[in-house]
């Protein structure tokens, strides 16, 4: 993610998309340390919740993540186009996101460069699942062990099929890892971004019983060998 003079790009210039459990809120106070102002996942407001509670409450919720920003009132496409634009028009601001990269709604909003978040997924919905994290909105569905991680982890391929097309389309995308992200950061020129990164180590057992291990893995088998991270095959429950 070099320009061709080999300067590293303005971190204000990228959009980056975070799945819940692989490090999204370590990355936007990250963000923030760098000195951007970091939108707070703000098309959380597309989510099927936000919808329900109708347009006023999304609009509200979408100015409160944004940093004041309106949602516009452009329909569809077109109100997600015009708010990247004015976020990359924007200076020193950036955002994380990541129901539009879900719903897979970038690929139709404008060429962006954009950096992915991904960590293996039964890690990564372990971590979701912690109490101290979203452990509340599992228990609602039955907790960890429960039909909620078929829903996470379709949540979860449909992100990392975004990149994969955005990928082959040739956009300036990119992908780090959870459990190399200092190593991809540094590959892209963001290295001091990440400096206070630490590790969180998977821990997949006692949380997940084995059954919920694999049907997981099951559910993003194909999309997890389209990446082709090695270190994803050496987490263990």
């Amino acid at each position: 993610m070099h320009s061709s003079d080999g300067r590293t790009p303005a971190l204000d210039q990228v959009v980056f998309c975070g799945m819940g459990g692989s490090g999204s809120t370590y990355l936007r106070h990250a963000l923030a340390r760098a000195g951007l102002t970091v939108h707070n996942k703000p098309d959380i407001v597309h989510h099927r919740y936000w919808v329900k509670q109708g347009r006023s409450a999304q609009r509200e919720e979408f100015g409160r993540r944004a940093n004041g920003f309106e949602l516009g009132t452009e329909p569809g496409i077109a109100g997600i186009r015009h708010y990247l634009d004015r976020l990359a028009a924007t200076p020193d601001t950036t955002a994380v996101l990541g129901t539009w990269a879900e719903q897979q709604l970038l690929r139709h909003a404008g060429r962006r460069r954009i950096v992915f978040l991904l960590r293996e997924p039964a890690a990564a919905y372990r971590s979701m699942c912690d109490p101290e994290r979203h452990g509340d909105i599992a228990e609602q569905y039955g907790g960890p062990d429960s039909w909620y991680a078929v829903f996470y982890a379709e949540r979860w391929r449909k992100i990392a099929e975004e990149y994969l097309a955005l990928r082959a389309a040739g956009w300036d995308v990119t992908l780090w890892s959870y459990e190399h992200l200092p190593e991809c950061a540094r590959r892209d020129g963001f290295g001091e971004v990440v400096t206070e990164w630490r590790l969180s180590p998977p821990r997949l057992k006692p949380a997940l019983r084995d059954e919920t291990i694999d049907l997981i893995r099951a559910c993003t088998s194909d999309v997890r060998r389209a990446l082709d991270i090695p270190e994803w095959d050496q987490v263990r429950a």
